[in-house]
């Protein structure tokens, strides 16, 4: 029994030390509602984008063939005005040993612009992460210092900042996250969080489809750009609806989202494992739902 439980906790060590800063795998493929259901996880110029209040609930299980492997859980509330919107954005991180949580609060300004179609949207979040290690499954001395001094650590104050254009037709948007992090010198070497995102969105209909094809841009520190390119089809009476995207880090994410009465919404996707871990570990399943309390939902779908 004793041998069982080492090699488990030796094991869960070595998923903790491959998959490193669990941030990484997270921002290579990020939670996949930012790209349609939730643009307010990739930019915080998106909250309260819509009237009303609404809630995003969203979970997702990585490789879930490997013991310790990343589970992600994101849960987003935002209410839009007139033209101002504030929001939370909670979000949990957790690989191996390794747990890493992120709470901001977002405020929001959206400006019609004359023409009363187009608008400038502007965001800044401002928030709280704590990182943690999992010292009951570690097989050794209760004692080891180096584990007592990474619970120690203090909650890092951070920030992110986004804009877009948006009218009846398309969406241009761009912001940067983790702004802490790139504002300084040292830790250079460090590949664990995204540095910027750009997204060009285009809204127009075929047969009374309505088709949202979909550019996004991303950086990740210490990683190749990644180009992600894919679109969203609903059917005419915006209940179903299907997406579908190719990411340049040689994986695909296709899922499948139900909506009723624009009230509330659900999403089920999946995403194909990068190409370096094709040969060991399964894909992503994730699922997320939306809430939009009273059914207020003034406006189209952003």
């Amino acid at each position: 029994m004793y041998l069982k439980n080492m090699f488990k906790g030796l094991f869960l060590l070595i998923i903790t030390l491959l998959l490193g800063n669990t941030n990484l795998s997270a921002q290579i493929n990020p939670m996949a509602a930012q790209y349609f259901q939730n643009t307010y996880l990739a930019n915080p110029a998106m909250a309260g984008v819509n009237q009303g209040i609404r809630l995003n609930m969203g979970y997702r299980n990585q490789w879930s063939n490997i013991q310790g492997s990343p589970r992600n859980l994101s849960v987003t509330a935002d209410y839009g005005g007139e033209k101002v919107g504030v929001g939370l954005n909670f979000y949990k991180d957790e690989a191996g040993l390794l747990t890493r949580s992120k709470l901001q609060a977002t405020y929001a300004y959206h400006l019609p612009l004359n023409n009363d179609e187009g608008k400038l949207h502007f965001g800044i979040s401002l928030g709280l992460q704590t990182n943690s290690l999992n010292t009951q499954n570690i097989v050794g001395s209760g004692n080891d210092l180096s584990a007592m001094r990474y619970n120690d650590q203090e909650n890092i104050l951070d920030g992110d900042f986004g804009m877009a254009y948006s009218d009846k037709k398309f969406r241009i948007e761009g912001s940067i996250s983790n702004l802490k992090n790139q504002l300084q010198i040292e830790d250079n070497e460090i590949a664990d969080y995204a540095t910027f995102m750009t997204a060009f969105t285009y809204m127009t209909q075929v047969s009374d489809w309505q088709v949202h094809p979909k550019l996004v841009y991303r950086g990740v520190k210490n990683f190749n750009d990644i180009l992600d390119m894919g679109l969203e089809l609903r059917t005419p009476d915006d209940q179903l609806g299907f997406m579908s995207m190719y990411h340049t880090n040689k994986s695909m994410s296709f899922g499948l989202t139900y909506q009723k009465l624009k009230q509330w919404q659900l999403l089920v996707l999946y995403n194909t494992p990068v190409q370096a871990l094709k040969s060991y570990a399964t894909g992503t399943f994730e699922i997320g739902l939306q809430l939009n309390a009273g059914g207020i939902f003034k406006g189209k779908r952003k």
